[in-house]
């Protein structure tokens, strides 16, 4: 006789087959799943800002203070040891936010707009 509700296999071998976990403890399961990676991805965010935050430095530039630009551009008649990676003396300008100033090289020259990871502290 057959059973509404139970498996082909289980019909034909008589015994309950292999089979995989029911919908709602996959759900239950995928849930503290996405929890737990959520709770990780935190907990790894957390530690990136950290070691960010304790490299970063704070400094902040005035109108009319010299500042070096780095800038690895690659000739191709020089090792890249001997090139040189820093331009200047640049005069700061202006700042046009907490991370990004306006420099110029001379006063008739255009001025650079360069984030401050580019200057040194």
């Amino acid at each position: 006789m057959i059973e509404l509700g139970s498996f082909p296999c289980d019909i034909l071998f008589g015994r309950l087959g292999d089979t995989p976990s029911s919908p709602t403890n996959s759900d239950v399961r995928l849930k503290s799943v996405q929890a737990s990676a959520g709770e990780q991805i935190k907990l790894s965010r957390e530690r990136m800002k950290t070691r960010y935050d304790s490299r970063a430095t704070d400094h902040r530039f005035k109108y009319g203070d010299l500042v070096w630009v780095y800038n690895p551009k690659r000739r191709r008649d020089l090792s890249p040891k001997l090139q040189q990676n820093w331009e200047g003396p640049y005069t700061a300008v202006k700042n046009l936010n907490d991370v990004v100033y306006k420099v110029q090289r001379s006063p008739i020259a255009k001025p650079k707009v360069i984030h401050i990871n580019r200057l040194p502290p």
